[in-house]
């Protein structure tokens, strides 16, 4: 539904022609991520999970051009921007314990991953949530087995859990047009919805803003989001990089990246 307040459902359809007739500046046209990842697996679920199928599973979750990184701990800023990497990721996988009464005390196994997704430009955490993972349920023909076959034993769990938790870009975002106080951002709708905010972090050469522009999304288009944003303070420029503002979701929140 269009915003009544703001203008008719043809001028939206004007706005929105007018962002697609429009090449966007060539510094804020994005291209895949480069993304460094991060993903153990603890020593007590390498019985369960091996580590070539969590790397897998986790650089199909991924997407866009992934940098391993094998640290022995979670890749800091200066990591990411060694690397030349827009976000790193650190997701590292390990067992939940099995406790009577709890759902996986019946032959299935319970994991998690922690996952901190941080925006090396912006030097900001992107993302903070604990996935839960419950392993497929056994087979009968499998009881009194004591190896398990990661492929078989995870071989729905993870790639569903972790796909109710969708990274959304597929790269850099950027604002293409303003019609003050409104935007067009190229943001693929997905889990974005109205109501939903939006963060402008930095100009279009990458310079950082001192304090994130709040976007409010009004509206979806497919791959294109219109937002609305305040007409005090510091207004949005075309080619300003954009995510989503932090969620955070997790029994317990991660520090800050360290530097």
């Amino acid at each position: 539904m269009c915003v009544r307040r703001l203008r008719s459902c043809a001028a939206v359809i004007a706005f929105v022609a007018l962002a697609l007739s429009h090449a966007a500046p060539a510094l804020a046209a994005g291209s895949t991520l480069r993304v460094l990842v991060w993903a153990p697996v603890a020593e007590p679920a390498r019985n369960t999970m091996s580590q070539a199928l969590w790397t897998k599973d986790v650089n199909a979750y991924v997407g866009g051009n992934v940098i391993p990184f094998a640290g022995d701990a979670a890749p800091t800023l200066a990591d990411c921007k060694a690397a030349g990497a827009d976000y790193a990721i650190a997701a590292p996988f390990d067992l939940r314990p099995s406790l009577p009464g709890m759902s996986n005390a019946s032959g299935r196994v319970a994991a998690r991953s922690h996952l901190v997704v941080t925006n090396c430009i912006g030097e900001t955490t992107a993302l903070d949530q604990t996935v839960m993972f419950e392993s497929d349920v056994p087979s009968i023909a499998s009881d009194g087995d004591f190896d398990s076959v990661p492929e078989t034993t995870w071989a729905r769990g993870v790639p569903a859990a972790l796909a109710r938790v969708p990274l959304t870009f597929e790269r850099i975002a950027h604002v293409m047009q303003i019609t003050s106080p409104l935007a067009l951002v190229d943001i693929k709708a997905g889990s974005i919805h109205p109501g939903d905010a939006l963060r402008d972090f930095a100009y279009a050469d990458h310079r950082i803003r001192k304090a994130p522009i709040i976007m409010t999304v009004t509206q979806t288009f497919g791959k294109y989001l219109e937002v609305m944003f305040s007409s005090l303070g510091d207004k949005p420029s075309v080619g300003d990089l954009v995510e989503p503002a932090l969620k955070i979701n997790a029994p317990q929140a991660s520090s800050p990246p360290a530097r």
